[in-house]
């Protein structure tokens, strides 16, 4: 069967599965189908003839650089993990994109319009002129990115490249009829609609393979997918048992082949990688010394090298996902064709359709709204969709939904469970919006901030009508929709004790392990007071605001003859300064050893709870005040104190360049005025006491 009519035959199939519904009423009890796709063994390769069209919306993807990852939404956004170093990682504002692509030093994403997003050092493909000439292509398909070049796919099957050509790696010139491209250090391979392989710079001999229907490369290595499920590698790999394979995907730290089955199999440079326990895998990417794989549920796993918490992608949600029986993550405006292939792809159904309230099937146009019913096949509910901001179900966000919030918590207008669920359309920065928004609530005014699904809806308010107004977004994919962990079921366990509890820290190597208080009815109550409401000396960690500002303070004391509470940050601190024993002799005198070593990123972030959501910050200046300090330039200013407020982007700088031109240890750590900001301190340091205005101070910003 010729190509044009193999396409034809399979828009048919499409259609003709389109049409199959639930058939089995609203009962949406049952989980949603997440087990192995049921993935065809791969056929022909696309014809370029037919023009390489940007999918209507994708079905997710990750992308491995060195020491970042990223991570593309079905929604049209990207997640990102590991060390910030150059901006690499400055991708959470994106919309629209369609396909990923990392590098060393940078991100590079396609819109649904063809243009071109960067983020990172505008200098890694060379120099800012080829940073330029790439940050202006159009039409594009997708990119691949070396070592220091960069080559984009045109939906015409012609080629783009810029950056470092000494290898010839740029010389694409009249390539045409090309359908996907890869890049490795110093070359760039294409391709083409006839299964074979072109190449351009210092790139393996790979003219003889034939039959090829994907293409990935990296470092040095290329590696290919025939139509017959078997692998081509260049390196000598043996992958001569490889079969069944539904992709493949090669980098500086070798070939991973993801098989129809959802196992993968693996030829790395480092044989001690294990990913024989992995499952319901649909795709992988390698990076310079880890790798990423994707999960049909959406979810990531990473491997290898972590020192830059690259591998920390325990918080990608890259497809719609379950929560109880909702099913989040689909983007606003999206039609029910463009969100039907993404329902199949979570689902592994070919099948997988959408029904209306009333049990009818939904029309091809309808746009994807809160309270459609998901089927992953007929007569197999998978989930209620929940919109987040929809909750008029209509599938528009607008001001209908904002007053549809309000007629509840004011009037008892009654929503369904699902319009519940969509009315919390905020994420924890979106916590602020409750301030600017007041309004009585069973004849109580509520301004403050709480947990109480209310209080959410809230801020939801707000969220809604920026968004309808144009000036804002609303989270599918927020803090408020990814899964528990560790330190959020500790904030919860604690929440549900004492409802003064904002937050947790834990920290790896040490004994600091508790609940971030704070009492509405005076601030200072755990200064001295436990988790248990008990009068005490070593009192708790508290915070010195409720709700989120762009700098977030709390405080501990140093309690040294316990050695509780915050005095193993002194511990901290005398380590990275070279201490090997500590510095309070008369209660402690420990030695100090196996302690995070801040020379490495992954040691110098801290995952906290705060204000009921967990996040990453990392640590950009660490310093004590000693006895005699001026409490206003220190404490005062610290912590934003009453007349220390920052308002401009002028104070916010003098105040980072004060605190990172103090610090004892340089983080050499990249602090802008957007950031937000944690400062934590100890009250008195190991020689002096609080009254006498010594403190250790910790100054992060925050990473995710």
């Amino acid at each position: 069967m010729n190509t044009k009519k193999w396409i034809a035959l399979l828009l048919a199939l499409l259609t003709a599965f389109a049409m199959v519904g639930c058939g089995g009423g609203n009962n949406v009890d049952q989980p949603i189908d997440i087990g192995p796709a049921e993935t065809p063994a791969p056929t022909e390769a696309p014809d370029s003839g037919l023009g390489l069209a940007q999918a209507e919306a994708p079905v997710g993807m990750v992308a491995a650089g060195s020491v970042h990852t990223v991570g593309l939404r079905a929604d049209g956004t990207a997640v990102s993990a590991g060390h910030d170093t150059v901006g690499q990682r400055k991708v959470s504002d994106w919309e629209n994109v369609t396909f990923l692509a990392a590098g060393e030093l940078f991100t590079a994403g396609v819109k649904a319009d063809g243009t071109l997003l960067l983020a990172g050092d505008n200098t890694a493909l060379a120099d800012s002129a080829s940073w330029e000439a790439a940050a202006a292509w159009t039409g594009l398909h997708s990119v691949a990115i070396g070592k220091a070049h960069m080559a984009g796919l045109k939906t015409d099957g012609t080629i783009v490249a810029a950056g470092n050509t000494a290898s010839g790696q740029c010389e694409v010139t009249g390539w045409s009829d090309i359908v996907a491209i890869a890049a490795g250090d110093t070359f760039t391979v294409g391709l083409t609609s006839a299964g074979t392989l072109v190449t351009a710079g210092a790139a393996p001999d790979v003219s003889a393979w034939k039959d090829v229907v994907s293409v990935s490369a990296g470092g040095d290595v290329i590696a290919a997918l025939t139509k017959d499920g078997t692998a081509l590698v260049s390196n000598g790999a043996d992958v001569s048992a490889w079969n069944g394979l539904s992709s493949i995907a090669a980098g500086a730290f070798g070939v991973v082949g993801v098989k129809a089955d959802g196992t993968v199999v693996t030829a790395l440079s480092d044989a001690s990688v294990d990913l024989s326990a992995e499952a319901n895998v649909v795709s992988a990417a390698v990076g310079t010394g880890h790798i990423v794989l994707m999960h049909q549920d959406g979810t990531a796993a990473a491997y290898g090298a972590n020192d830059d918490l690259q591998c920390a992608v325990d918080r990608f949600f890259l497809r719609p996902h379950a929560e109880g029986e909702f099913l989040i993550g689909f983007r606003p405006g999206m039609t029910i064709a463009e969100a039907t292939p993404i329902l199949r792809a979570v689902t592994g159904s070919e099948s997988a359709s959408f029904l209306k309230a009333d049990g009818s099937a939904a029309a091809e146009t309808d746009l994807i709204a809160t309270g459609l019913v998901a089927c992953s096949a007929e007569n197999t509910p998978a989930g209620t969709v929940v919109l987040m901001g929809d909750v008029t179900s209509d599938g528009v966000i607008d001001e209908a939904d904002a007053q549809a919030i309000l007629d509840y918590l004011q009037n008892g207008q009654q929503l369904s469970m699902a319009a519940l669920r969509a009315a919390q359309a905020c994420d924890d920065e979106d916590w602020g919006k409750i301030e600017s928004f007041k309004a009585t609530i069973d004849g109580e005014e509520k301004s403050y901030y709480t947990y109480t699904d209310a209080n959410r809806m809230i801020a939801g308010t707000n969220v809604i009508r920026a968004y309808a107004a144009g000036t804002g977004r609303i989270a599918q994919y927020g803090d408020w929709n990814r899964s528990t962990t560790a330190e959020e079921s500790k904030f919860e366990t604690a929440y549900a004790e004492n409802g003064d509890t904002v937050g947790y820290i834990a920290l790896d190597s040490t004994n600091i392990d508790y609940p971030i208080m704070f009492d509405r009815t005076g601030k200072w109550y755990y200064n001295n007071h436990t988790f248990e409401k008990k009068e005490s000396e070593s009192a708790s960690i508290y915070a010195y605001y409720y709700g989120y500002s762009q700098n977030n303070v709390f405080t501990g004391h140093n309690s040294r003859p316990s050695g509780s509470m915050f005095h193993q940050l002194h511990h901290l601190q005398e380590f990275n300064l070279g201490e090997t024993t500590c510095m309070h002799k008369k209660y402690c005198g420990k030695e100090l050893t196996d302690l995070p070593d801040f020379n490495t990123y992954a040691n110098r972030v801290w995952t906290i709870n705060l204000y009921g959501v967990e996040t990453r910050y990392e640590i950009f200046a660490m310093y004590e005040t000693k006895a005699g300090c001026s409490i206003e330039d220190t404490l005062y200013d610290n912590a934003w104190w009453g007349s220390h407020k920052k308002s401009t982007e002028a104070e916010v700088t003098e105040w980072l360049n004060k605190q990172i031109g103090l610090s004892e240890f340089k983080f050499d750590t990249t602090v802008t005025a957007e950031d937000t900001f944690l400062t934590v301190f100890t009250c008195g340091n190991e020689h002096d006491d609080a009254n006498k205005n010594a403190r250790l101070y910790f100054f992060l910003k925050r990473v995710d």
